[in-house]
């Protein structure tokens, strides 16, 4: 006989509850489950979670909901639940008892399969989707490594979204009030408003020429009525019981007269030795006061700061730091951002300074005007506020840089809680790292970098796209090299689309310049058209923010082109053989059923071949991503023989075209 008993004092925690093994196969063997004593404390909920086992919970003791995706369920003792495979669940108990369960749970693969199967990831994506990107500093222009962070990628979500009918808005602009604009102006010896409108009017023109398209454009030196809302923003904050006006030991240049921080400010991080600017650290993601940098010199004219008192605004950011981990659970954070706030939250968060001493910016008064990353995420929530009344409530998606992770999960969450604007941040927070030229990073000041401009007119905005979503920083720092850089056509995918593609013409010779409709079928036909199906389903799977990935999107895509090209050569025999007419049909229409997929799932990394073929097609508007791919009419003809590859049929390196 094999006992167990509930003993408290032999739990231990997991799935943030406690939990206590009770049988498995390892106790009896074959028994075909698994089985632990669990218990979640008081005003606690468990950690939310799947995975493919089936499971089932049976409540001993105390009262709570057991959510399972979108359904909630309260259980009290002797209720029995049943949890899918692949659901999404967690135990939230909100009451003043422990909560007390058997948790059965067993593996099942075909329930497993078949749960995947009931849940394609195009469910999984919101109707309507606001995807943000930080808006660039107008100081200078945009070169690759800063196209390679979220702004392609951003783009590329945003139109494979809409090839989907969904509705999907584009959100940017210009940062116009950062200290980096006013530290440029200063070194240039002009006003920061021109720098901000003359730097911010030619990356919006890049952005456009890399085919990005922004939907709602936040230029605040451009809005008349910017710094008004941005008052009323900031009083809101400004009345929370964790904001208090206190003076504190400022770093300071007696040379410049200067109050420094952010720009104005340089040094090396305490925390990790990497070389700083005030506020916030790029190597490790640490915020800081300038004061704290070592080596601190003023930006401006190289003096050694000293420091001076100064009267501000300061935000207890730790007041609201069980709010924002209960927010960050219930978003998604990329791995990397996760453990910088989880690190940040157990180190305890630094108060923040609202306003400062500065005469660039929103003024309110005594000589201080917010401060950049707070007008910066006021701005984020005025937005987003705008587009929740204009078009309804939508799913918030941001894409960022790694290094500016403290201000978007951490500064940017708590402002919305003082604010009371909650309901308008991120639900899914999509990071980069950097995309190095050779082993460093992209620098302007160090004439170490490739500009986009130049990139866009020496190959086009597809080879350019293409390049930086093939080498996207997603997870890890990537590298690019200057060799690479100036040969940005020869990308793999882009040459096999070409030489692809420009088979077409053989093809219309031999259907007679129409497309054919289907006739008899092979196990290879059937076996193509399936794979044409489920590899459209593949690459949805990567659009979805938790499995967010330009990389891998690139190398499916580029494995579904030597795909095709593989089948045309495969199926070259069959079509000349008489007695095979009607096969050679089903043949042909497969590959021209092949190119509308090739043209719809292509559109959001090279969306001018893409769109050229869909119009080589007869198709209308604009490529259209269908969850179950249908033929094209027959008896289509063509006003060419090939699609009109554009300037992507410029001859490869290797001799291709």
């Amino acid at each position: 006989m094999i006992t167990r008993a509930f003993d408290r004092s032999a739990m231990s925690w997991s799935y943030e509850m406690h939990l206590q093994p009770m049988l498995s196969a390892t106790d009896i063997e074959g028994l075909p489950f698994g089985s632990v004593f669990g218990s979640v404390p008081a005003h606690t909920v468990s950690k939310r979670h799947a995975h493919q086992d089936g499971e089932m919970f049976i409540v001993l003791a105390g009262k709570a909901v057991v959510v399972l995706g979108d359904e909630e369920r309260e259980l009290e003792p002797g209720g029995v639940v049943y949890l899918s495979p692949f659901g999404y669940h967690e135990i939230r108990n909100e009451s003043d008892e422990a909560f007390d369960i058997v948790s059965i749970y067993w593996e099942h693969i075909p329930s497993a399969v078949k749960a995947l199967e009931e849940a394609p990831p195009r469910g999984a994506l919101a109707e309507r989707t606001l995807v943000f990107c930080p808006p660039p500093t107008p100081n200078g222009g945009l070169h690759l490594g800063h196209l390679a962070g979220p702004y392609v990628r951003a783009d590329m979500l945003v139109r494979a979204l809409r090839s989907m009918g969904r509705d999907a808005r584009y959100v940017t602009g210009t940062d116009d009030h950062q200290s980096y604009v006013a530290t440029a102006a200063r070194l240039r010896g002009t006003d920061p408003a021109d720098v901000a409108t003359a730097e911010g009017d030619a990356i919006l023109a890049t952005l456009r020429a890399a085919g990005v398209g922004c939907d709602r454009l936040t230029r605040p030196t451009g809005d008349p009525e910017h710094a008004d809302r941005m008052r009323e923003l900031f009083a809101r904050v400004a009345s929370s019981a964790a904001v208090t006006e206190e003076k504190r030991e400022t770093a300071y240049c007696p040379t410049c007269d200067l109050s420094l921080h952010q720009a104005f400010a340089r040094g090396a991080c305490a925390h990790c030795g990497a070389a700083s600017d005030g506020e916030i650290c790029e190597a490790c993601g640490r915020p800081n006061e300038a004061r704290e940098l070592t080596g601190l010199q003023c930006r401006i004219c190289g003096t050694a700061a000293v420091t001076r008192p100064e009267q501000a605004l300061w935000l207890d950011l730790n007041a609201y730091a069980d709010q924002l981990r209960d927010y960050l659970r219930s978003a998604y954070t990329s791995p990397d951002l996760q453990t910088l706030v989880e690190r940040l939250l157990d180190e305890g968060l630094p108060p923040y300074r609202l306003a400062r001493t500065t005469e660039w910016g929103v003024a309110v008064g005594d000589g201080q005007a917010i401060d950049a990353w707070t007008d910066l995420a006021l701005t984020f929530l005025d937005a987003a506020r705008a587009e929740s009344e204009q078009g309804g409530p939508a799913k918030i998606t941001l894409f960022l840089g790694y290094d500016n992770s403290f201000y978007y999960a951490v500064l940017l969450p708590i402002l919305a809680f003082a604010a009371d604007l909650t309901e308008h941040l991120p639900a899914a927070f999509v990071t980069n790292q950097f995309l190095h030229l050779e082993d460093a990073k992209f620098s302007t000041s160090r004439g170490h970098a490739v500009w986009a401009d130049d990139a866009l007119a020496a190959a086009g905005p597809d080879a350019v796209r293409l390049a930086l979503l093939r080498n996207a920083p997603e997870g890890r720092v990537t590298r690019i090299t200057q060799e690479r850089a100036g040969q940005l056509a020869q990308d793999p995918l882009y040459v096999d689309a070409q030489d692809w593609l420009g088979g077409f013409a053989a093809l219309t010779e031999q259907s007679g310049g129409q497309v054919p409709g289907t006739g008899a079928w092979t196990d290879a036909h059937r076996e193509f058209y399936r794979y044409l199906n489920l590899t459209t389903q593949q690459l949805d799977g990567l659009l979805l923010p938790e499995s967010f990935s330009a990389r891998g999107y690139v190398r499916l895509l580029e494995s579904f082109v030597a795909r095709c090209a593989e089948f045309r050569a495969t199926e070259e025999g069959l079509r000349r053989v008489p007695s095979l007419a009607e096969e050679a049909r089903t043949s042909l229409a497969l590959e021209y059923l092949a190119a509308k997929v090739f043209a719809a799932l292509a559109w959001p990394v090279v969306p001018e071949l893409s769109q050229r073929v869909w119009d080589w097609l007869g198709l209308p508007a604009q490529p259209v991503r269908e969850a179950d791919w249908s033929f094209l009419p027959s008896g289509t003809r063509y006003v060419s023989a090939a699609p009109d590859l554009g300037a992507a049929a410029a001859p490869a390196a290797d001799g291709r075209s």
